[in-house]
């Protein structure tokens, strides 16, 4: 299997809209991706935290696939989409499930299969884990890297990050074409070493705040691109375009650091509870159905948001 360069820069954290009863908003879905898609590089669905992947089964999984496929069919963007589950059988099933939507849809960009590998599996015996998925996937493989998410289980493994090594060996597959990383910037240098075989290999930031402050060559997962997507893509542009050629032009640094600041306030207002409070908003706009719960305090933090929003333009 050739390697699959996956895209860099924006990758936004798309929310899941729900209807009432439980199924996918499909309106509400594709005007959401007609507001962002023109500014990002990428759409990661299902995940953990804005997209509630934790409590979506394989098959609203795969109908949140197909659906985001017909609403981004005239624009295709490269597609992330979470298969992890908190077995190796049941990822294994979504990883299927994935595939069967992906033929029955053909889709005219690249696919992802975004797994966190040790939500179900120790680091122990990860090569030989991904020796069998590879070949039952129709995408490729991008790693997620998240200790917030591993520490949070009943029973966490002892290790909450991938080891230096393990990453090391996974390197080689061409069928994994990048990671997704949450962590200590320590570990993000020893993870960057480990990959230095593969220049294609590409390590998103999985922290906006980790990104904004000191950003990655490959780009950002972003929860708060659902609200402002145009200020996210051009803050990732000029990044990536000062960490690619190495000019510190002071309008451009401005720029970043004024945007960066507002983007971090807006990061903070929605931190705690990130899908409910970014649902409510954009329902507030009209763009999805109003979510069947919002957190306390929400009229609040929804002036703030709108303020901040308007701000960025």
């Amino acid at each position: 299997m050739e390697a699959l360069t996956a895209p860099r820069g924006l990758i936004v954290e798309l929310i899941t809209p729900f209807k009432g009863g439980g199924e996918i908003d499909g309106k509400g879905l594709a005007a959401l991706l007609a507001r962002i898609s023109s500014s990002v590089q990428g759409v990661f669905i299902a995940s953990h935290r804005a997209g509630e992947g934790t409590t979506l089964s394989p098959n609203l999984r795969a109908d949140l696939l197909k659906q985001t496929i017909l609403a981004l069919e005239r624009d295709p963007v490269p597609i992330f989409v979470w298969v992890t589950q908190g077995s190796e059988d049941k990822t294994r099933e979504t990883i299927l499930a994935i595939g069967e939507a992906v033929r029955s849809h053909p889709y005219g960009a690249d696919l992802f299969y975004v797994d966190t590998p040790l939500y179900y599996h120790s680091n122990r015996g990860l090569p030989d884990l991904y020796r069998e998925l590879c070949p039952i996937a129709e995408g490729r493989f991008v790693l997620h890297n998240d200790p917030d998410l591993i520490n949070g289980l009943a029973t966490p493994f002892k290790r909450n990050n991938i080891r230096t090594s393990v990453l090391k060996e996974l390197v080689g597959f061409n069928a994994i074409s990048g990671m997704i990383f949450s962590g200590s910037l320590d570990r993000a240098h020893n993870y960057q070493r480990a990959c230095r075989q593969r220049p294609d290999f590409r390590i998103y930031d999985g922290d906006e705040t980790h990104f904004l402050d000191h950003p990655s060559r490959s780009g950002v997962v972003s929860m708060g691109a659902n609200l402002a997507p145009a200020a996210w893509g051009r803050i990732v542009r000029s990044s990536l375009q000062a960490s690619a050629n190495g000019a510190d032009y002071p309008d451009r640094l401005q720029q970043i650091w004024e945007t960066g600041d507002s983007l971090r306030t807006m990061r903070n207002s929605y931190a705690a509870a990130p899908a409910p409070v970014i649902k409510d908003v954009l329902a507030e706009m009209g763009i999805i159905e109003p979510p069947a719960q919002t957190p306390e305090n929400i009229e609040e933090v929804r002036i703030a948001l709108r303020e901040l929003m308007g701000r960025l333009g």
